[in-house]
């Protein structure tokens, strides 16, 4: 059976480097066969590191490659005209978040890949981290009962003035950092998300794009999550808030602390409708139980192990490209809800 999957690659910058081609070529199930990119520089470099044929453009790649993957991690405006010209091809694609520009965007990528017959991969390469895992897991646990409520963090400080700092170019914290906790969170909700309230604001970076956003989402089951997501704050609370029914959970993203009870071991609750017995609230002494648990190494394959082992193996995908779909439709309700300034 053939192992290796041949494949091009389209946009040699941060992404299409570093999150693409050296992984590749360090998972080594992949013979990278084709680049692209209007920087010559950039190609030669690839070509001389691998070996493969060099493109000014994605057409000309399309045309001159019989590659059956290819990579899109051009510059995010362009990945929705980009992604659907791989598809209509006939190849398999890897698109770099964003799937899209916009969720109708989004849907009809999915849509044409699979009128096509071909997979749509997104790197939404947070799930398949640790961390994901383990907080799924506890979730899926009942530890702290049903979920009613998460808060998000991803803070730092630092100043930016690349092409990244500008919203003609899709630039922002919302494109570009917002797709990896969103992809957490949704799943973790465990609800299609009904309602969304934003603010998106510059703070200090040098272009238009924002770099502070602040999200809460409602969720058809009445789950609420609160996000926010910044390069302009340098200290920060947890990562992540859980909040369930029977107790909350705390982690910094390497280890959680949690602090529940057993509903079992508590009295049953009955309103009393009157007048106070001793003129004082009715409470009780919970059982509390308080404890730190690891980010435990878990077996979730590398991104691109999961895409080989998918197109070799008939591997269930980790990141479907309905999901994918449904971050970029937050997040385009997101900044609808900000230019509104209402809840959308």
């Amino acid at each position: 059976m053939k192992q290796h999957i041949t494949t091009a690659i389209v946009g040699l910058g941060r992404a299409g480097w570093h999150l693409h081609l050296t992984p590749m070529l360090e998972q080594g199930s992949y013979s990278i066969e084709a680049v692209a990119d209007p920087v010559a520089e950039r190609v030669a470099e690839a070509v001389e590191r691998t070996g493969c044929r060099g493109f000014a453009s994605i057409d000309a790649l399309l045309a001159g490659t019989t590659a059956e993957l290819v990579v899109v991690a051009t510059p995010s405006p362009s990945h929705f005209e980009d992604i659907a010209k791989v598809l209509e091809s006939g190849r398999h694609c890897i698109a770099e978040k964003p799937l899209a520009m916009t969720g109708t965007d989004a849907a009809k990528l999915v849509a044409l890949a699979r009128e096509r017959g071909v997979w749509l991969f997104t790197n939404h390469g947070h799930l398949h981290r640790d961390e994901f895992a383990h907080l799924r897991d506890i979730l899926a646990g009942g530890t702290l009962g049903p979920l009613f409520h998460l808060r998000t963090f991803w803070g730092g400080y630092s100043r930016r003035w690349d092409w990244q700092t500008l919203k003609g170019n899709g630039g922002g914290e919302l494109n570009n950092t917002c797709p990896h906790p969103v992809s957490l969170i949704l799943p973790l909700l465990g609800s299609p998300v009904r309602r969304v309230y934003a603010n998106l604001r510059n703070i200090k970076n040098a272009g238009d794009a924002e770099d502070f956003v602040h999200v809460v989402m409602e969720c058809e089951s009445g789950v609420t999550a609160d996000m926010t997501v910044t390069s302009a704050i340098p200290w920060s609370g947890p990562k992540w808030t859980l909040a369930g029914k029977f107790g909350t959970l705390h982690s910094d993203g390497a280890s959680s602390r949690l602090k529940y009870y057993d509903p079992s071991k508590v009295l049953d609750l009955s309103v009393v409708d009157g007048a106070a017995p001793g003129r004082q609230y009715l409470r009780e002494q919970l059982p509390w139980v308080e404890e730190e648990r690891p980010v435990s190494p878990t077996i979730t394959p590398s991104f691109h192990q999961n895409v080989h082992d998918v197109l070799r193996a008939g591997a269930e995908p980790v990141v479907t490209p309905e999901s994918a779909a449904e971050v970029v439709r937050v997040i385009e309700l997101a900044r609808l809800a900000a230019e509104s300034g209402e809840r959308l």
